[in-house]
């Protein structure tokens, strides 16, 4: 993975990004609360439409917990739309949460992302990377 560029962080996680590139969402390990969360992806909303970036990578790995049904209600009827209509974002790579029942990424929830990115799961950082940056 190429050096990013730090700009944002809470409790929850982290925002950075690769100018030209993508913008990287990563988990710090602690467990999620909505405040927090909502702060990451709207942040992350507010840095795509800021950069013109199309891409967004987002790191479960560290994720110790799926998201609360309010919350993944949020982010697929909320987030999801007004993203879409604000920024230039069409991929999406995920890397999933290791523990399978921390995995938010249903095949429902990924048909919803798909009605609006290309999206791909990663096993690895570099992969998912390289799928980024081959837009």
């Amino acid at each position: 993975m190429l050096t990013t560029h730090h700009y944002f962080s809470n409790a929850l996680g982290t925002l950075e990004y690769l100018p030209d590139s993508y913008v990287y969402l990563r988990w710090s390990g602690k467990a999620p609360t909505s405040l927090e969360l909502r702060a990451l992806y709207i942040h992350a909303r507010n840095l795509l439409e800021r950069t013109n970036l199309c891409c967004l990578l987002v790191d479960h790995r560290a994720l110790p917990a799926a998201f609360d049904a309010a919350d993944q209600e949020w982010l697929l009827t909320r987030w999801l739309p007004e993203t879409t209509a604000h920024t230039h974002c069409n991929r999406y790579a995920v890397l999933p949460a290791l523990e399978p029942t921390h995995r938010l990424h249903t095949d429902p929830v990924i048909a919803k992302f798909r009605c609006y990115f290309s999206v791909a799961l990663f096993e690895d950082l570099n992969q998912a990377t390289a799928w980024l940056q081959t837009t």
